[in-house]
């Protein structure tokens, strides 16, 4: 009876996780569809439609930043868009790559757990992945979707790095994963490097520290060749010319002075990682609760205890917080937490599960299992009702913004010059636990929003230019004033 009861929740388990990232995935498509290009995008379609990839990259090289892969990634995305005449299918693109590059992580992995079971709980981790981002509009920004993918990037990269004989197709991919994490984000390559480096670290150690046996490993040598082709992709990354001029803008980077200045730099970086990163605990106990019931299925042997293998990962990854935090640290007030963030939020989940996993390594807890149901169900509850309360507030923002082009477009081919007045644009709000909680503690906090928002002001903004370029406008659009109710300014 008991045996009978634990197999019935095993599979009621995933039945609720097929149903839960089902959800997910109807709410990623949804929010895709009702999806607009932000002022960055705006900018780089109308770049990319005045010169061939290759001259805007050269021109953002020279003027801009160094990440030459990324605004290849870029260039391309905004030319196959005004091809196409569409944009809304990249973010789906970008996470099916996500998903693609995680099981061929996994895959190999854990092969007591059934394949199923592997593959559901990692659409699950990767959906909270996108869900508990501490800034959620970035996997709506055309720009920025590649910052998803480093994380599942290098896991594979290292994976390949491991294995001695890789297939031809595995050498390509292997090719295209260098280039993407050398010449990608120069923040995230030099960690990819202090790994690497722990792992030929790791092989030293073993040879005896012998330098002769260790390069006779094929592991060894393809770290090694690797790194300094990581390194020479980052060097051309560093010293492009547009780092250096924009670097120069004061407004946006002010370095930390003094040793105090850097510990308090580095003390609000983190801190603030945590402080967002606290309230998706309830999210984080059901991923902690769902790893404890399938290390209880695992054959795993832990050759150290339990406790001193956690609390090696928790240290390892206070270590790689402060890592990931640097190069925020060395700009000080630029950029923001999207941009460096984004892989650490998937090295807190990976964290999670691992602490759990191993924590539960040799246990068949019923309670895991019970908590993991109930919490999947809360999930799967969450979900509906996002979809059911911020697709209608997503389609509103999206059909205002289509017939404001229709609008302009229409103004520009009857031969408009002079300024234009027009509605604002309606907020994509959602609800979100940080704006709930704070705003019960009374504590002003702005609501969360679906998507970045891009809108003109009482005077025209950045934005406006960027759609006059796009569309070709030779008038400027500014916010009505009350008494004008939107009508065209004679």
């Amino acid at each position: 009876m008991n045996n009978k009861f634990l197999s019935l929740t095993s599979k009621l388990i995933i039945i609720l996780l097929l149903v839960l990232d089902v959800l997910f995935l109807v709410y990623w498509v949804l929010l895709a569809v009702y999806s607009q290009p932000h002022y960055d995008d705006l900018y780089f379609l109308w770049k990319t439609r005045d010169v061939s990839i290759f001259t805007y990259v050269k021109e953002m090289y020279i003027t801009r930043s160094g990440r030459f892969v990324a605004y290849f990634i870029n260039g391309l995305v905004s030319f196959v868009t005004l091809k196409t005449g569409f944009h809304q299918f990249w973010a789906i693109i970008y996470y099916l790559l996500g998903i693609g590059l995680c099981w061929l992580v996994v895959k190999d992995c854990f092969l007591t757990i059934s394949k199923k079971t592997r593959f559901l709980v990692l659409c699950f981790l990767y959906n909270l992945y996108i869900l508990t981002n501490l800034d959620f509009p970035v996997f709506y920004w055309m720009c920025a979707m590649s910052y998803y993918l480093l994380f599942p990037a290098m896991c594979l990269f290292l994976k390949y790095l491991l294995i001695n004989n890789l297939r031809w197709y595995q050498w390509m991919v292997f090719g295209i994963l260098v280039i993407f994490l050398g010449g990608g984000n120069e923040a995230f390559t030099p960690i990819v490097l202090l790994v690497m480096f722990l792992m030929a670290l790791y092989f030293f150690k073993i040879n005896k520290w012998k330098i002769k046996d260790t390069w006779k490993m094929p592991q060894v040598r393809k770290i090694v060749f690797s790194a300094v082709c990581l390194m020479l992709l980052l060097l051309i990354v560093v010293v492009a010319p547009g780092n250096y001029i924009r670097m120069s803008d004061v407004s946006l980077f002010s370095h930390p002075t003094g040793f105090i200045g850097w510990i308090k730099a580095y003390v609000e970086a983190c801190g603030m990682f945590i402080y967002f990163s606290a309230f998706y605990i309830p999210y984080f106990t059901v991923v902690f609760s769902l790893a404890f019931y399938l290390g209880g299925r695992s054959r795993v042997h832990i050759s150290c205890s339990k406790i001193k293998a956690v609390l090696i990962i928790i240290i390892s990854f206070i270590v790689y917080l402060i890592i990931s935090t640097t190069p925020n640290v060395y700009l000080y007030n630029g950029f923001g937490l999207q941009r460096l963030y984004i892989p650490t939020v998937a090295v807190l989940l990976i964290v999670i599960f691992s602490c759990g996993f191993i924590l539960g390594v040799g246990k068949d807890s019923l309670f895991a299992k019970i908590y993991s149901i109930l919490g999947i169900v809360a999930l799967s509850t969450i979900m509906s009702l996002n979809i059911l309360r911020d697709i209608p507030s997503a389609k509103a923002y999206s059909d205002a913004v289509d017939e404001r082009v229709d609008y302009l477009c229409e103004l520009r081919d009857k031969g408009q010059k002079d300024t234009v007045f027009v509605q604002p644009l309606p907020k994509p709000y959602t609800e979100d636990a940080k704006h709930y909680i704070l705003e019960k503690l009374g504590k002003k906090t702005p609501k969360s929003t679906l998507y970045y928002l891009s809108e003109t002001s009482q005077i025209p903004t950045e934005y406006v230019w960027h759609m006059k370029k796009l569309y070709h406008l030779d008038f400027d659009f500014v916010l009505a004033k009350e008494e004008n109710n939107g009508r065209r300014l004679d």
